[in-house]
């Protein structure tokens, strides 16, 4: 069996109880990262401890914590040896060795099974300190009220077998309870005012998710930019992107369309949306002037 710790691969011959130290080169990258998400989520659900696993495997359990905090990349056989003592099999196992296997260090991951893309992305969101999010037609998940969120979900959502409709409002609710941490993460959102004035749900559904976003930008790590309709063309037209900033890890970008997400870390990338968020911030209105804008319109919303 071989199983590597820091920068060292250890080869146990089981026949001649000999280990055998080959140094190992090591990448790290958001497949890296995605691994080690998974890994940690499967040994909680066995009720395992690192020391558990690592105890089953012969190393320490700060080599386990190294390769779920995604710090190196896991071999095939590392991922195949932990997952034997978790005791995970069939095509869970297959998915992540298969995960392992591809792993190129591109900083480029696309994740086309949306349990996976949604517990990926869950895992970078929830350890991220700056979040700035733009959106093209809708509110951040983020900021949304439930009612809001329960017609956005109604509407997109087209295959029957997708979890039902408040089970997803229940899981998109639930992630805002990183904005009430100790110290929750800064938020940037960049919205569009033709976002603001689409009345998802209804005029007053949309008025009271326009005032909670107002409400929003009284917190101190919240910052809400509208771009005026007044900007016909802008950087954003292409889509709706999030840029996640780590304390100790590489920045990710994640993009997303129906059936795919992709995750980017590579360092040219990222650079490209930074650039592409400064030009958004150009031509937005400031903080008052965004908050004056959601304002006027929840107030047409309802009636005046």
């Amino acid at each position: 069996m071989t199983f590597r710790s820091s920068d060292m691969v250890f080869c146990f011959d089981a026949c001649t109880h000999r280990k055998e130290i080959i140094v190992a080169t090591t990448k790290s990258g958001v497949t890296t990262r995605g691994i080690g998400f998974e890994l940690e989520r499967l040994r909680t659900k066995a009720k395992l401890t690192l020391q558990d696993v690592g105890d089953g495997l012969g190393v320490s359990a700060s080599t386990i914590s190294r390769l779920e905090n995604g710090k190196r990349e896991p071999t095939p056989e590392e991922v195949s040896a932990i997952l034997a003592v978790i005791g995970v099999i069939g095509p869970e196992r297959n998915r992540l060795l298969d995960q392992a296997r591809g792993g190129d260090g591109s900083g480029l991951v696309e994740a086309s099974n949306p349990t996976v893309q949604s517990r990926t992305y869950l895992n970078f969101e929830t350890r991220a300190t700056v979040i700035t999010d733009f959106e093209l037609m809708l509110i951040p998940g983020l900021a949304q009220t439930p009612e809001y969120a329960y017609a956005v979900i109604s509407a997109i959502q087209v295959d029957e077998e997708e979890p039902s409709i408040e089970v997803r409002v229940g899981r998109r609710m639930a992630r805002q309870a990183i904005l009430a941490r100790r110290r929750p993460p800064e938020l940037n959102l960049i919205l569009t005012e033709a976002a603001l004035r689409l009345p998802i749900g209804g005029p007053k559904v949309m008025a009271r998710q326009l005032r909670h976003l107002a409400d929003l930008t009284d917190r101190s790590n919240v910052t809400i930019r509208v771009i005026p309709s007044s900007v016909v063309g802008h950087a954003g037209l292409l889509g709706q992107f999030v840029i996640l900033d780590f304390a100790n890890d590489k920045p990710v970008v994640f993009v997303e369309d129906r059936t795919t997400g992709l995750f980017l870390d590579d360092p040219a990338r990222v650079a490209l949306y930074r650039l592409t968020v400064e030009k958004l911030t150009d031509v937005a209105l400031d903080e008052d002037g965004s908050v004056r804008l959601m304002t006027s319109i929840a107030h047409d919303l309802d009636g005046g």
